[in-house]
């Protein structure tokens, strides 16, 4: 009974994931009671959001800081009287979860590495890793020093993307339909009560 009652839509665009809910037909079916199934559909929404974005921060493979930024721009919103919730990311709270996502440099859209110059200073300084050359000869050269390792400029291949809003929708798809599913039956029991049905 719920599949004719609901049209339930991912539409996936840059790093969002919207979710429409199509009233038309539950309000035929409820016009007894319209405001008692909108309520009923709005909650359920907003726990189908809810659900895709404790997914998304689950399925996530970038490492949390401690103060976990990125996960907190896993967010939600949700228009009531458009019946649309939307599932995004928060760039404005960590301007970075982008890249995160549809990956940056040679695995992003662009599919090109990037070079970093050092903006104030004559050369680049970071921490040396086990696997640092220790000599590399131009364009970028770089030795070490103290535990440093010093450049005039470092060629970066991006970060990998990793989708993890989209896996997110992907696993919450069932559950999202078993909580409108279960909303359905909740409201015509409530509409059969309200109308004295047995």
């Amino acid at each position: 009974m719920a599949d004719s009652v609901l049209l339930l839509t991912d539409r996936r665009d840059g790093a969002t994931v919207s979710f429409n809910l199509d009233y038309k037909a539950l309000l035929i079916m409820a016009d007894k009671a319209p405001e008692l199934a909108k309520k009923k559909m709005d909650a359920t929404m907003a726990k189908a959001c809810r659900e895709v974005v404790r997914l998304a921060k689950a399925k996530h493979k970038f490492r949390s800081s401690p103060t976990g930024t990125a996960d907190k721009a896993i967010r939600y919103t949700f228009d009531k009287e458009a019946g649309e919730g939307v599932v995004y990311l928060d760039e404005l709270r960590a301007p970075y979860i982008r890249f995160l996502h549809v990956g940056s440099g040679l695995y992003g859209p662009h599919h090109e590495a990037f070079t970093i110059f050092p903006k104030n200073k004559k050369m680049l300084r970071f921490a040396t890793s086990p696997g640092t050359a220790p000599w590399r000869p131009a364009p970028f050269s770089r030795f070490q020093e103290g535990g440093f390792t010093y450049a005039f400029g470092v060629t970066n291949p991006g970060i990998k993307k990793d989708q993890f809003l989209y896996a997110a929708a992907d696993e919450a798809e069932v559950k999202i339909q078993e909580l409108f599913d279960s909303a359905m039956t909740d409201l015509v029991a409530q509409l059969e009560h309200l109308m004295g049905g047995a």
